[in-house]
């Protein structure tokens, strides 16, 4: 028997709580601080935690302790059903810090969908959605930048600050009803970003802030072409990844806004050619240089040439930075629209500050008036 306070918690639930984490039972008493067999014991019925390793456990599993001291798992819809409306997702099985990211968003979004209703206001996406579900495919491109609001000026005025494009894409796309969020817990090579495509009332946009900010846009925008393929209801899988980086491209780099500035640019190699590109569109380099190989505006081998001459420089340029003030942090994590509506409830008297705090990651209640100021001035 373990010394010290046990926690009797039932060995179902203690399963339960690490597998939905996606921890293999080493991985899991690694991270806890515990040997495999003591956990492997707790699991079976033939030993307990002590209350300390159990709040450990249920720190690294990212569930409430209270949890853990449920009598029985509750009903959960499984979680390979769960992540298959994730599309930008790597295939499974997911490493841990991807399934407790992706169960984070899905219960940003739960919570979004009770704030609209505390607050008696409809989730403003479905109605918005309705502009994309008759266009056809390929006047959504056209269609995003119409409904967005971002003019040509707009864009070409964002260069040099590579913050500009994923800040004003961002709130036109939150402004739809789309929650947005940002996080570094996952590593570049395993998703950039994903879509979480239901409730279909309020979808969620999560993207990987490790990343070069510029391609943090290309991203949004990727995974915001998921989103409109789910509302028109169609497929939202791996096999419209190659259209949805289409799409991106598209919204980003119109084919006759880049035909102007590509002749402007005539004479130049190809790889300053992209440069330039990049500079005025507002995009990464590498971008610019995919975009004009796929336009079949210049012959593709020039294309070609400056693709793989700033493809091999990009492994070595800066990419993102997790690091900020706090409140630049929770703006980024939580996302300004989905920060608005907790204040939205809040001041309508539909939540307490206790569960206003809860629902902001804990954010103190003292700290309430600066985090609204910064969400308010967001730039």
């Amino acid at each position: 028997m373990p010394t010290g306070t046990v926690a009797h918690i039932a060995p179902d639930v203690l399963t339960w709580a690490r597998e939905s984490a996606g921890y293999s039972r080493r991985a899991a008493a690694d991270a806890i601080g515990i040997e495999t067999w003591r956990l492997e014991a707790a699991e079976t019925d033939q030993d307990l935690l002590t209350l300390r390793e159990a709040e450990e456990a249920a720190r690294v599993y990212d569930r409430p302790l209270s949890d853990l001291f449920l009598p029985s798992p509750p009903a959960e819809e499984p979680q390979e059903m769960q992540f298959r409306r994730l599309p930008g997702t790597p295939e499974p099985p997911w490493p841990p810090a991807m399934q407790l990211l992706a169960r984070k968003i899905m219960d940003r979004q739960a919570a979004g969908l009770e704030l609209y209703d505390a607050i008696d206001e409809q989730p403003p996406w479905p109605a918005e959605s309705e502009t994309f579900t008759s266009a056809k495919r390929g006047k959504l491109a056209q269609l995003t930048r119409d409904t967005l609001g971002v003019t040509e000026d707009d864009q070409a005025s964002w260069h040099p600050d590579k913050y500009a494009p994923l800040r004003e894409w961002r709130a036109a796309i939150e402004d739809l009803g789309i929650l947005v969020m940002q996080d570094g817990a996952i590593e570049l090579d395993q998703a950039r970003g994903f879509a979480s495509v239901q409730p279909a009332e309020l979808p969620a946009i999560l993207v990987n802030n490790a990343d070069d900010p510029r391609a943090r846009a290309f991203t949004l925008l990727h995974e915001f072409g998921h989103i409109l393929l789910a509302a028109r209801g169609e497929s939202t899988g791996p096999v419209t990844e190659t259209w949805c980086n289409e799409f991106a491209g598209d919204v980003l780099l119109p084919q006759p806004w880049l035909a102007a500035e590509l002749k402007g640019l005539e004479g130049a190699t190809p790889t300053k050619r992209a440069e330039a590109i990049a500079e005025t569109f507002s995009v990464t380099p590498l971008a610019a240089a995919v975009r004009i190989a796929r336009s079949g505006l210049v012959p593709r081998a020039e294309a070609d040439e400056a693709t793989r001459t700033i493809r091999s420089r990009w492994k070595g340029e800066t990419r993102g930075s997790t690091s900020g003030s706090y409140y630049r942090n929770q703006i980024s994590w939580f996302g300004p629209g989905y920060i608005r509506l907790v204040f939205s409830a809040l001041d309508g008297q539909a939540v307490t500050l206790p569960t206003a705090s809860n629902l902001l990651g804990g954010v103190r209640v003292s700290n309430f008036a600066k985090l609204r100021d910064y969400v308010e001035g967001y730039t």
